[in-house]
């Protein structure tokens, strides 16, 4: 169902005790709730009985800080109706999700950067799963392998020979993240 709050608009799959916050990709690059990664994903974890929430960032842009509050204000909705929360952020959105993972039980990094905009990606104790993708054209391999090894234990790691969209992987990539959510 769609709803509006705080003046975010957002997409919510109610389906279980459980939730997971879905943090978008960048909005001055088309960035939205209903990116297809974020929509099949949701899709996998609604099956497993995990409620989801995905939402677009307020407008005018904010340089990822106004974001990352977008995410928090989103975070504490589902707090308040779930019984554990973890954040999930696609290439800009996740750096944002990783912001606001100290709230949640848990943090999925699909193509995480270490800094865009004014903000960089931040590590946290949760149990995390970096997804990335070997061929990416946006954050280079080098990149992802700096990030792999700068976030703290525990993790999980999946790695892609696709690019930045997942293109031929999409299947692989809902697999790891539904998986991973098994397990926290």
């Amino acid at each position: 169902m769609e709803i509006i709050h705080g003046g975010i608009r957002a997409s919510y799959r109610e389906a279980g005790n459980d939730a997971v916050l879905l943090c978008p990709p960048h909005p001055l690059m088309g960035g939205n709730r209903f990116d297809i990664r974020l929509e099949r994903i949701s899709e996998a974890l609604n099956e497993m009985n995990i409620s989801t929430l995905s939402f677009d960032y307020k407008q005018p842009f904010r340089m990822g800080v106004g974001e990352i509050e977008d995410a928090k204000i989103m975070l504490d909705y589902l707090r308040e109706r779930h019984d554990g929360v973890a954040v999930l952020g696609y290439s800009f959105g996740s750096v944002v999700a990783s912001n606001v993972a100290g709230e949640a039980k848990a943090l999925i990094l699909i193509s995480p950067l270490k800094k865009i905009n004014s903000i960089s990606l931040k590590d946290s104790t949760v149990p995390k799963l970096i997804v990335y993708a070997i061929k990416d054209e946006f954050v280079p391999y080098s990149e992802s392998r700096e990030i792999i090894e700068m976030m703290s234990e525990p993790k999980k790691i999946t790695e892609l020979d696709t690019d930045h969209f997942y293109t031929g992987t999409m299947d692989q990539l809902v697999d790891s993240v539904v998986e991973f959510m098994k397990s926290v």
